[in-house]
């Protein structure tokens, strides 16, 4: 009854994790440039019982939460006539630098503006942040905004990138470094839409719900039958 408290447990566990996910692409859902995520298991570790007559029996522990993986597909690009909208048709990314402190991130949020500083105009993203020519240095449009001017980039595993809020990622080890990316496209007045499948996300929320619920009604029954062997003592 013991292991039917933990294995029930660790699968409400992994699937509240797995609902936390899909919450989060279906509150992004017309978040422009957005990558979802879909949540990965793996089985926790197994062990042989005496099944009897001499047999043994694999019996496991439940399931737990093995990764979230990013879901990096070309999405829709939508039309905007803004002439500082720029969408990407490829696997590239353009480059973004944290004013407060010189950090360099990664996005496919192409909804760009001017930051009027002096008699200097810098073209910013939707929070502020810098937008990166290939050199990584800050895009001044003063004289005038054309999109051979900004800095797409590419990884060998852009899977391996590591989510930082605000629709932006950094490079890591596993993703490799940043390389100027030759086969993306940059297109102009248009905006890359959200990645997100309503539909597909919906379908995944149902099947976690169910998941959740066989779960718990493993910890009641396990809670029950414990009930039943303290009566018999």
């Amino acid at each position: 009854m013991i292991r039917g408290f933990y294995t029930g447990r660790a699968g409400m566990i992994a699937q509240q994790q797995s609902l936390d996910t899909i919450a989060n692409n279906m509150s992004n859902a017309n978040t422009t440039g957005f990558k979802g995520q879909l949540t990965a298991f793996a089985s926790l570790m197994y062990e042989n019982v005496n099944g009897g007559a001499g047999a043994e029996v694999s019996t496991g522990h439940g399931a737990k939460v093995m990764k979230n993986g990013l879901i990096f597909k070309q999405a829709s690009l939508e039309p905007t006539q803004m002439e500082m909208d720029c969408a990407i048709e490829g696997n590239g990314f353009f480059a973004i630098e944290d004013p407060a402190d010189g950090q360099l991130y990664y996005t496919r949020d192409g909804s760009f503006s001017i930051s009027v500083e002096g008699d200097q105009n810098f073209l910013v993203d939707s929070n502020g942040n810098y937008v990166m020519d290939t050199n990584y240095n800050r895009i001044n449009i003063t004289d005038g905004f054309s999109i051979d001017m900004l800095g797409i980039f590419s990884f060998d595993n852009p899977y391996g990138l590591e989510l930082s809020g605000n629709n932006l990622f950094q490079a890591t080890a596993q993703s490799g470094a940043a390389q100027i990316d030759t086969e993306s496209k940059v297109l102009q007045g248009m905006l890359e839409s959200s990645g997100t499948d309503v539909g597909t996300e919906t379908v995944r929320m149902i099947e976690a719900q169910r998941s959740f619920q066989l779960s718990s009604r493993m910890v009641q029954a396990a809670d029950e039958m414990e009930a039943v062997v303290n009566q018999l003592r």
